[in-house]
């Protein structure tokens, strides 16, 4: 077996306690008796390569699920798309995708979630690309079809912490005043065999939303900014510069933890703005119209950062989408014009700090990357050494420059 077909074994074990077995279309998993076998599902485009698992026995569920899940954001996706749906449409995906994850009688998740919602319901899990905070994702449909919301199921500490601050953000989040964005509501919190499970509404994005704008972001950015009072400090003197020393601290003797810390030590004790920043703000957490942003996946959501944050992470995804390398180097550029911004600069980002604030987010991030662990599950921005270190050296000349040199 390959590591993606153990996920999926393993991923059944946490999703149908009674377990499942990967086979194929044509005579099911070997060993398991006809009595024993409940629904099947298809992992799409194949079991070694699985994004989203759909359900064999319900067409619609399927067709919806792939819609769903599609990011569409290139002419390629938007094709795979209209193949998928249609083959599922028409009945004959289950004749061309080959592989099978049969998972044994008994109740599993989507009888505990139609139970927790009081509602019968269908299920589509979307899966993405291997990294260490993957977790499965379940599109909840009712028999006719409408989205009741989506499932995030934990299968691991590090992906049980994540699904409990995003509980946890989604309720302090109903309390806040956030002009122009929508957040999902928390319908359910609870326990599934031993993992911690959320439900959140679903938002009503589709084809008359988009990637937003320049100006939509950074007005996205400045309402997430004042979640938290927005309070303005010396770097030295900030909660968040000790935070993320302690953090750093805690990766223990990892040969980046040096480079990590010297860099800190090194930026300049310029005045920061601090407010909150959503954590992973890129193109697969945000949609909007011309008017509102509509934003989810809130896990990581911190309620002290530097100003501008979540505009560097978005823009930072962007550019690497064709290539780490030219990407990074495109982003020093371009992040930085995004802290330029008369809207950031509305939110107290100045000028002789915009290289600060990029460094201490690339410090951040490798921070991040370095206790999730991300190198270890194939992410393409995971190898901090790679390209995070020597962009951050550059960074560093460019905020002690900017300190003493812009007004």
């Amino acid at each position: 077996m390959t590591t993606e077909t153990t996920y999926l074994t393993d991923l059944a074990a946490v999703l149908w306690p009674c377990g499942g077995l990967l086979g194929t279309g044509d005579g099911g998993p070997r060993n398991a008796p006809p009595r024993r076998r409940g629904h099947q599902y298809l992992p799409v485009p194949s079991a070694h390569n699985p994004r989203v698992i759909l359900p064999v026995h319900d067409r619609s569920a399927a067709t919806r699920g792939i819609t769903s899940f599609a990011q569409n954001h290139s002419l390629r996706e938007r094709l795979r798309t209209l193949l998928l749906t249609g083959a599922f449409a028409s009945g004959v995906a289950p004749l061309l995708l080959r592989d099978r994850l049969y998972v044994g009688a008994g109740p599993g998740i989507e009888h505990a979630l139609a139970a927790a919602l009081d509602r019968d319901l269908s299920i589509a899990i979307h899966l993405g690309p291997p990294r260490a905070n993957r977790k499965p994702v379940l599109l909840l449909l009712t028999p006719g079809g409408r989205t009741i919301g989506y499932a995030k199921v934990a299968v691991n500490e590090l992906t049980g912490r994540l699904v409990r601050a995003e509980a946890e953000a989604l309720r302090l989040l109903s309390e806040a005043r956030l002009p122009d964005v929508t957040v999902p509501r928390l319908l359910y919190e609870g326990e599934w065999n031993g993992q911690p499970l959320l439900v959140q509404e679903g938002l009503p994005v589709g084809g008359q939303t988009d990637r937003p704008t320049r100006h939509q972001l950074l007005r996205c950015v400045t309402r997430i900014v004042s979640v938290a009072p927005v309070t303005e400090r010396r770097l030295s003197m900030s909660p968040y510069r000790s935070a993320l020393d302690e953090r750093i601290a805690k990766l223990g003797s990892r040969p980046e933890v040096g480079p990590l810390r010297a860099a800190l030590q090194r930026l300049p004790d310029v005045s920061l703005c601090f407010g909150a920043w959503h954590g992973d703000l890129t193109r697969w957490n945000i949609a909007g119209t011309a008017r509102r942003a509509f934003v989810w996946d809130w896990e990581r959501l911190s309620l002290d950062a530097p100003a501008g944050f979540d505009a560097l992470h978005y823009d930072l995804n962007e550019c690497v989408q064709a290539g780490v390398h030219p990407g990074v180097h495109r982003w020093l550029d371009s992040g930085a014009r995004l802290l330029r911004d008369p809207l950031l600069a509305e939110l107290g980002v100045r000028p002789n700090t915009v290289s600060t604030v990029m460094a201490l987010y690339l410090i951040d991030l490798a921070t991040r990357y370095l206790h999730d662990r991300q190198a270890e599950s194939g992410g393409h921005l995971a190898a901090v050494d790679d390209w995070l270190l020597p962009a951050l050296e550059g960074l560093q000349e460019r905020a002690a420059h900017e300190a003493v040199h812009t007004g």
